[in-house]
């Protein structure tokens, strides 16, 4: 596994989307639900990883970063995922001062099902089938480059193009670089799966909550909700709360640094730590990027900039 194949996995993922979006508009008579959408976004995505592996022969637990789970670590990660969270609510509400969120507006689909079904897709399969993919395969794919900055920026960029929206492409890249910087920090790809299953569990409970209070809104009335309580037009309320959320994100960052380096001192992996950071003398880099890089770029940008405009 290098660069170059995983940049073509990735194209290759992508037509295949492209292929299954054009399949169900043409027979728009048939309603997969919101379970069967969900699982065939995440099959879209997992299956052809897993033929790629098969075709180039590559063992997953040998790529892999996969050493046995510990609990006072898992521990520490779930607190260090709670202390990232409120960064990620400020990345999503500045994003929406530009663009809507693509999350709320599917809220009432998601919760027209059982609460069990939605917990188990959203908050478990989904991290565990992404985090493989992402983490798993495509970012160790990219580190054979031994550039680790590139890789995992590259890694968590690829990810929050999949998702083929500006809203969730924001946060989802900060989430793939913390969830790279906690596969190689712990030196397990299971840290990395907790922290993004408590990510999309937390969100999902959060809903399941609103639902109960019957504080479920449409966007129209949650803009007008906002404007009536803040006493002033949506986007300067928004603009508000993103800048009380990003003095609460700071703090909670400067913590959860402080969490992540006894997480890292706990594993013995300062040095490797070390070692990623700085480089090993005599390293031979390759380049990350290629021409189906380039193409799934700017397929993905294009795609989400007419659903911006045109959508």
């Amino acid at each position: 596994m290098n660069p170059k194949k995983v940049n073509w996995l990735f194209l290759t993922t992508l037509l295949v989307e492209a292929a299954v979006m054009v399949l169900m508009y043409l027979c728009s008579d048939i309603s997969l639900g919101i379970i069967g959408s969900l699982l065939l976004s995440q099959l879209i995505v997992l299956v052809p990883t897993v033929l790629f592996l098969l075709g180039t022969r590559t063992d997953p637990v040998r790529l892999i970063a996969h050493n046995r789970p510990k609990f006072t670590t898992a521990l520490l990660v779930v607190v260090f995922t709670f202390l990232c969270m409120p960064a990620i609510i400020a990345v999503n509400a500045f994003s929406m001062l530009f663009v809507d969120n693509e999350v709320a507006g599917l809220q009432s689909y998601m919760l027209s099902v059982p609460w069990w079904q939605i917990l188990l897709m959203v908050g478990i399969v989904g991290p565990i089938s992404e985090e493989f993919v992402f983490r798993g395969v495509i970012y160790h794919g990219y580190k054979t480059s031994h550039r680790f900055v590139g890789s995992m920026l590259l890694s968590a960029l690829l990810f929050g193009l999949t998702h083929l929206n500006f809203n969730q492409m924001s946060y989802a890249v900060l989430v793939g670089v913390v969830s790279v910087l906690l596969l190689e920090g712990s030196g397990s790809i299971f840290y990395s799966m907790l922290f993004h299953i408590c990510i999309n569990t937390t969100n999902v409970v959060q809903m399941l909550v609103q639902k109960a209070q019957g504080s479920i809104m449409s966007r129209e009335e949650s803009m007008a909700y906002i404007e009536q309580t803040m006493q002033m037009p949506y986007k300067q309320a928004l603009a508000v709360s993103v800048s009380v959320y990003a003095v609460i994100a700071a703090g909670a960052a400067a913590l959860a640094g402080c969490l992540f380096y006894l997480i890292v001192k706990k594993e013995n992996r300062v040095q490797h730590m070390q070692q990623l950071l700085h480089g090993t003398a005599g390293e031979e880099k390759t380049k990350l990027v290629s021409v189906p890089l380039v193409i799934s770029v700017v397929l993905c940008l294009a795609y989400m900039t007419a659903d911006v405009f045109w959508g």
